[in-house]
């Protein structure tokens, strides 16, 4: 094992978990543009929501690389992609800057945003930050007390797509959240999958998920609940939307869901749950881009 003192891109880039990143991108994706049927958009306020999202969710990967490894909870037997710092790819204490540049980039993003939103903005981004730290870290990590499933459904979520809308009309939005509550569960679905595939190494090293202590059967019941509510809350659109029935078409996807789900089911090893991870992270993408199109026919 071998710690590069300068990392390459390439090892940032592994760092990063790129394919994690959907879940940061699609509710500010989704709040734009119900943003540009109510009201119009601002531009610059969206690439600045978008931007800080991106930072945030970078940040908070890397953070959890450098605190579960700090807490033990990484070993060499783990299945999931390869953590740089337990693979000693990169020194713990440069991860440790990598999120904090990251975190510190999204705080000045959030200042202009702040500019555009209030102290309501303030109170999102603090909070935001704070979760991406304790998520893993500090003396009550949440992730390790069964406590991830609801900040990762509200800020990866409802309150993402909402406050993206609202910095680019003023007002707070109903769409929105209806929308964001579809981006809120592809973000369960993905932390289910992932701790259903990690579960047992991480009952060994005492990280106390919710699958880790109800077991595989509420893991497949929990990834299952999410990924149909995902692809089917749009539904709700139809109905209250007006003149965005269209939108119901994405509701579709549920039959890419209910193939991930019949995996799920079937297979137990770790190995073979990886590959519903980058199902679920690819029917997001899908999701989202149908969404988009579908909302302003």
């Amino acid at each position: 094992m071998t710690t590069n003192t300068r990392p390459s891109l390439s090892l940032w880039i592994q760092a990063a978990r790129p394919w994690t990143l959907g879940v940061a991108i699609s509710p500010v994706l989704l709040g734009t543009v119900i943003a540009l049927t109510e009201g119009g958009i601002r531009p610059f306020a969206g690439l600045a929501a978008l931007f800080g999202a991106i930072f945030i969710q970078i940040g908070t990967n890397l953070a959890n690389d450098y605190f579960d490894f700090k807490k033990g909870a990484d070993s060499t037997s783990r299945i999931g992609p390869q953590r740089v710092t337990q693979a000693g790819l990169i020194l713990p204490q440069t991860v440790r800057n990598g999120f904090l540049i990251c975190f510190g980039l999204a705080f000045l993003l959030g200042i202009y945003l702040v500019y555009l939103g209030g102290w309501p903005i303030v109170t999102i981004g603090l909070i935001s930050l704070v979760l991406g730290i304790i998520y893993t870290g500090g003396p009550f990590p949440l992730a390790y007390h069964g406590l991830a499933e609801l900040p990762a459904f509200l800020f990866f979520g409802p309150i993402a797509c909402a406050t993206t809308t609202y910095v680019q009309t003023g007002t707070w939005n109903d769409f929105a959240i209806i929308a964001g509550a579809s981006a809120g569960f592809f973000s369960l679905a993905l932390l289910s999958i992932n701790n259903l595939r990690d579960y047992q190494e991480d009952r060994k090293v005492g990280k106390q998920t919710l699958i880790a202590i109800f077991g595989r059967g509420f893991g497949v019941f929990e990834y299952s609940f999410s990924i149909l509510a995902a692809t089917l809350f749009p539904l709700i659109l139809m109905f209250v939307a007006g003149g965005h029935s269209m939108v119901g078409i994405v509701s579709l996807t549920v039959f890419m869901a209910l193939h991930a789900i019949r995996i799920t089911h079937k297979h137990k090893e770790p190995k073979e749950l990886l590959a519903v991870l980058k199902m679920t992270a690819k029917l997001q993408a899908i999701f989202t881009l149908i969404f988009l199109i579908s909302w302003v026919l």
